[in-house]
């Protein structure tokens, strides 16, 4: 396993929108600017956390040349590839790449994966993913909290040269287990990266590479910091960034768990970064008991620390004098 997109961190973005809904672009460029100085593996747009189910095709393509652009080369920019069927795959897939995108995470399609998707199944949407795009663009296979993968999915797919890891967002610590023991027992090991963000440091601790995950919208490079704490095996340091953002991952994540997305954004707001926290209906807006539980674990966990910022305290000023030269 020797993939760059095989282990570490790689960060989900949020989008921002304006108060008419649009995507707010300035904001965009200047927040990802903010998470790639944060040092993650990479960024992936047109994720979930992004709202891809609000967003229009154009609107996806656009989101990749400005994170393209913006970015510059400083950063790997990834685009999640979430369509309903496989002709529609191979097409986006294609799509994507040429927008900027290097890389894509390939959801699982819905409805066809939603009751117990045999191995075949899965290998063969991906096969067609992969033979669609360019030799030697990566892709990150997705197991989700509503469409779990059968024991031997790992080891089939790992066949597929074009597959450097999968994520795991079971949310499921007996399944995190059994991904990142057959992982290591496939011919060829590709990267277990939890999307688990509830526990994303005990997930590394039982053995997976890294994460690519939502609640690295916001505190970038502490989670880049704990990940390198815990691949040294400095349990203590890695437990003294997590004991201050466990709280508010698990907030952020609880059920309702659909209401990730806003209460991510209510925290990046409270944080500097972006000025509102707006979702596309139907999404719905922040809930008071959530909005008074982050204010609380703000408080009580020193959340408006810049550490905790997306590009960290000491990458803050350099982020500051970027933006505004756009």
């Amino acid at each position: 396993m020797s993939h760059n997109l095989a282990s570490g961190i790689i960060s989900a973005a949020v989008l921002p929108f304006d108060d008419s809904g649009a995507i707010d672009w300035k904001t965009l460029e200047r927040y990802i600017i903010q998470v790639a100085a944060g040092d993650p593996r990479a960024i992936a747009m047109n994720m979930a956390v992004s709202e891809v189910s609000s967003l229009e095709v154009p609107e996806q393509l656009e989101v990749l040349r400005r994170c393209k652009a913006t970015l510059a080369g400083g950063c790997t920019l990834l685009s999640g590839l979430n369509v309903t069927h496989t002709a529609a795959a191979v097409d986006h897939a294609r799509r994507l790449i040429d927008a900027g995108a290097e890389g894509l995470v390939v959801f699982p399609p819905v409805p066809a994966f939603l009751s117990a998707p045999s191995v075949s199944m899965i290998v063969d949407y991906h096969a067609a993913v992969a033979v669609a795009v360019a030799v030697g663009v990566p892709l990150l296979a997705f197991q989700t909290n509503f469409c779990s993968y059968p024991r031997g999915t790992i080891s089939a797919l790992s066949q597929i040269p074009a597959i450097v890891s999968i994520k795991d967002a079971s949310f499921n610590v007996e399944q995190t287990l059994d991904n990142v023991k057959e992982a290591n027992s496939a011919k060829r090991k590709i990267g277990v990266l939890t999307g688990s963000d509830t526990f994303i440091l005990e997930a590394m601790l039982m053995g997976c590479d890294g994460a690519l995950i939502g609640f690295a919208a916001t505190a970038t490079a502490e989670l880049v910091r704990m990940h390198g704490y815990a691949a040294q095996g400095k349990i203590t340091e890695a437990y003294e960034i997590w004991g201050r953002l466990a709280p508010l991952a698990r907030i952020c994540w609880r059920q309702p768990i659909r209401d990730y997305r806003v209460r991510t954004k209510y925290a990046l707001m409270k944080q500097g970064v972006l000025p509102n926290f707006r979702v596309r209906a139907p999404f719905p807006t922040i809930a008071d008991a959530d909005r008074a539980d982050i204010d609380q674990a703000f408080r009580e966990h020193d959340l408006a620390d810049p550490r905790f910022l997306p590009a960290g305290a000491q990458s803050a000023p350099r982020i500051r004098s970027a933006a505004a030269v756009k």
